[in-house]
């Protein structure tokens, strides 16, 4: 990242920061990922894209709290792990996926598919090991009618 774009990000996360009684730390944690994300990305180094069907998965890992700990490939890596998950991996089974480059990894689970009005979604969990330590996320999404999948928490 250049010093330009360092002090783009410094001085939006600032202006934010002065919203601090309406915005959650969250809230601002996903903004702020999402500017330095975007300017991260815009680097000359070209990231390789998620399947469509993975793009809202992706979205949904930048703005998350252990999304801020992985890499752009990790993320890429993770989202492409869940949509492979969801859309064929048997319930109670595991779709893994690691980024030799960091060493990240995780694995995702599926539940059944269940239907909501006329979704087929999935309750799914993630095991994500960042830097030796262990989470868990807890997710759901629901098939939209491009394909995707789409979290709804």
């Amino acid at each position: 990242m250049s010093l330009r774009s360092t002090i783009v990000v410094g001085a939006l996360a600032g202006l934010l920061t002065g919203c601090g009684e309406t915005t959650s730390k969250q809230s601002l944690g996903s903004v702020a990922g999402t500017l330095s994300g975007g300017l991260i990305g815009s680097s000359s180094t070209p990231a390789k894209a998620p399947s469509p069907g993975a793009a809202p998965l992706l979205a949904a890992w930048a703005g998350s709290a252990v999304g801020a700990r992985l890499d752009e490939n990790d993320r890429r890596l993770a989202a492409e792990a869940e949509f492979e998950a969801l859309e064929s991996t048997a319930a109670g089974a595991s779709r893994e996926w690691r980024n030799p480059a960091t060493g990240h990894r995780g694995s995702v689970s599926p539940g059944p598919a269940y239907s909501v009005n006329q979704y087929t979604c999935r309750d799914y969990t993630d095991q994500i090991t960042v830097d030796g330590k262990a989470e868990t996320v807890r997710s759901t999404a629901c098939r939209q009618p491009d394909g995707s999948w789409r979290p709804i928490s």
